[in-house]
């Protein structure tokens, strides 16, 4: 769990880091030092460390592993006290001195062991060597420090900020203390022979199991605001797409009659959905509105023959009719004017609203509801209709009429109208 956290983080917080082209420092801490913390945990735990110590030296996997998680844990210090380490302060900050310190001796141990204690344990026989003890202090006091400090720096930030920040914060808190007892268990158990016995009621077994529930807790803490950025983003995510599927409506019957307003072309035909639906919603959003602009002389041209709202613009169920109308008149009515000096009806379909994205693009949406209400209520009335007129099987339609009824009058002829309705749009007519 512990690795798994860690290099999840560092996979969070690489992609912003490369946006940034690796110019923000204290990003760049927290993903080095994860990314070293985990992979330290990865080389402590693997079971083959014969294959790497064949193919340089004995010894050389556990003072690797103690190396980078000796780093990553002095990269944690300066982002938790938001001092990042540079070039002019590295000789003046305690921490550094400290770590480069502790590493040239565990170095130095390490090459001066006999190569049969190299890969050494905290089994008895090992523990029988001072040098061996002495790696196991030198590198646990660094650990001992390093995590009391991050534990101080974490429940410093923990008592301000919003509540989940708190509770994160302080889970890491906890789980760095509890990481900071065990090391230091662990370097008196080592250099009290008499501990290593059977019979005490606390052995370096529980030692250990208790610094695996202090990592977990701490891997806990650092998942959290993880877990509510992926929650957010998911909800945002679910909002775009509402929008986007929202705009369908009133973005197809107006690329229908301007096909040249789509931007891209090659996500019109696709049939997967957008990976980015807050770039292809502001997409939509951009054509629906030349789409309207476009119109303009046609919504002049049916505001003349609806009645809108009194005053203003139109909104609500009036604004529905007008560009429904509007569109119906699109190829039937040859209108010749300049659209782009036509005067636009559809001014802020929010209505109440200021004139800004938000409110516009919720104007839209409801615009386009609106539409497909309409022509699902036009497809139902127009089959209802053709059910009615259409005669009962079995029953002449003219069986009802006797020969003592009228003769019906000849039907007048069929006066051309100026205007004719051409059903070519998607909403019929």
């Amino acid at each position: 769990m512990t690795v798994v956290t860690l290099l999840g983080g560092t996979l969070w917080t690489l992609p912003p880091l490369i946006r940034q082209r690796f110019r923000a420092p204290m990003r760049l801490h927290l993903c080095l030092s994860m990314f070293l913390l985990g992979m330290g945990n990865v080389l402590g735990q693997m079971p083959g460390h014969a294959t790497l110590d064949g193919l340089t030296f004995t010894g050389f996997t556990k003072l690797t592993y103690n190396v980078a998680i000796l780093t990553g844990l002095c990269l944690m210090i300066g982002f938790l006290g938001e001092q990042p380490l540079r070039r002019r302060s590295l000789i003046r900050r305690w921490e550094v001195l400290l770590c480069l310190s502790c590493l040239t001796a565990m170095t130095v141990l390490t090459l001066t062991l006999p190569p049969q204690l190299r890969d050494h344990t905290l089994a008895a026989p090992y523990l029988d060597d001072w040098r061996v003890r002495a790696f196991y202090d030198i590198g646990g006091a660094y650990l001992v420090l390093g995590y009391g400090r991050c534990a101080l720096l974490a429940a410093r930030y923990a008592r301000r900020g919003r509540p989940l920040r708190r509770i994160s914060l302080n889970a890491v808190s906890a789980g760095l203390l509890g990481l900071s007892l065990s090391c230091a268990f662990r370097i008196l158990w080592v250099n009290l022979p008499a501990s290593h016995g059977f019979g005490h009621h606390v052995t370096y077994v529980n030692a250990f199991a208790f610094g695996q529930m202090a990592a977990i807790v701490v891997c806990a803490g650092l998942s959290l605001p993880c877990l509510a950025s992926t929650v957010r983003f998911l909800r945002e995510r679910s909002a775009h797409r509402t929008r986007y599927r929202g705009l369908e409506e009133l973005w197809q019957r107006l690329v229908d009659l301007y096909p040249e307003l789509v931007l891209d072309r090659s996500h019109r035909y696709r049939s997967l959905a957008p990976l980015d639906y807050s770039s292809a919603v502001y997409r939509r959003y951009v054509e629906c509105r030349d789409g309207l602009t476009r119109l303009s002389p046609y919504l002049q041209r049916a505001a003349r023959d609806l009645t809108t709202a009194e005053g203003g613009a139109p909104a609500g169920s009036d604004l529905v009719r007008l560009v429904d109308r509007a569109l119906r008149l699109h190829g039937d009515t040859d209108i010749v004017a300049d659209t782009a000096a036509a005067p636009s009806i559809v001014v802020a379909p929010g209505g109440g609203h200021d004139a800004d994205y938000e409110s516009d693009l919720g104007g839209l949406v409801d615009l386009s509801r609106g539409l497909r209400e309409r022509r699902t209520a036009a497809g139902a009335s127009s089959s209802h209709r053709c059910t009615q007129a259409v005669p009962r099987p079995g029953r002449h339609p003219l069986k009802a009429v006797g020969r003592s009824s009228p003769r019906p009058a000849p039907r007048p002829p069929r006066q051309p109208s100026a205007v004719r309705v051409r059903g070519d749009g998607p909403s019929g007519a």
